[in-house]
């Protein structure tokens, strides 16, 4: 098999671990500590080119291929903080891939251009108190009256929740089951919107996870993404690239592990022997 990796992709790495090296990694106590990172790391990112590595010049990206995105993925790991390089990928790979796929020239002006620039930060909306991956059992609802939805509901376990400007959102628009899911385009200074609160957890301590709350948000009938009710497709399809791009990231970070395993095991003396 031929070597995905051209001498591009290798100047990108380069490029991109000293960055992140450099950048990111003398912060990573800190900002775990904190529960939270500088929004100014988003845009920092953006000005390398690394959060639309992938997307169309036109939303403006660098028209990359997949291989950059692994590229991406496997960097990141050199932050030495689970928790930004989660908030990161839900940028980049998780919350907008949607957007430039279905979404209409108005949606990628107000959202994803925004987003790839690192100015405006983007959440997934999918998981649920009582529906995690169980996507067909969103409880979440849009009612549309006029021109507008109307939505109510709880997401959980929101990454960048406490200040995503904006949200890919699933919710149910039609009968129980698959059947009704769609997907939204929610900017969060909706009125009725709320973070409810910050999640505590074990892991990922930079990345801040929310519960959030939706009552009777009135947004435009225009951020419906794609097809009203076709929505459980599209995050099916969404959820390959996300499982994906999560995956490549714990392998290199795995093997970040050996790596220094192996060097730590060589370089310790003990009892006065190597």
């Amino acid at each position: 098999m031929e070597a995905p990796f051209t001498a591009e992709h290798e100047m990108f790495r380069r490029n991109l671990r000293a960055y992140v090296e450099r950048e990111l990694a003398p912060h990573a106590l800190e900002w775990d500590e904190a529960g939270i990172f500088p929004r100014e790391v988003f845009t920092g990112m953006a000005e390398i080119g690394a959060l639309g590595i992938n997307y169309p010049e036109e939303v403006g990206g660098s028209a990359g291929d997949y291989w950059y995105v692994v590229v991406l993925a496997e960097e990141l790991v050199h932050s030495r903080n689970a928790g930004v390089n989660m908030a990161l990928l839900v940028q980049s790979q998780m919350a907008t891939p949607i957007i430039n796929e279905i979404g209409t020239p108005e949606q990628k002006k107000e959202f994803l251009i925004p987003a790839l620039a690192g100015e405006k930060i983007a959440a997934l909306g999918i998981s649920e108190p009582d529906a995690g991956s169980d996507v067909a059992n969103l409880k979440t609802t849009a009612r549309k009256v006029g021109d507008e939805y109307v939505i109510n509901g709880a997401k959980m376990w929101i990454t960048n929740g406490t200040r995503a400007d904006f949200i890919t959102l699933a919710v149910s628009t039609g009968a129980p089951g698959y059947g009704g899911i769609s997907l939204m385009t929610f900017p969060t200074d909706v009125k009725g919107f709320a973070v409810s609160k910050k999640l505590e957890k074990i892991g990922n301590l930079a990345s801040d996870t929310a519960l959030l709350f939706f009552e009777d948000c009135r947004i435009p009938a225009r951020y419906l993404l794609g097809e009203e009710n076709q929505g459980f497709y599209h995050v099916m399809t969404n959820f390959q690239g996300e499982r994906l791009v999560a995956a490549i990231g714990a392998v290199a970070g795995m093997q970040q592990l050996v790596d220094e395993s192996l060097r730590y095991g060589n370089e310790r003396g003990t009892f006065g022997k190597p």
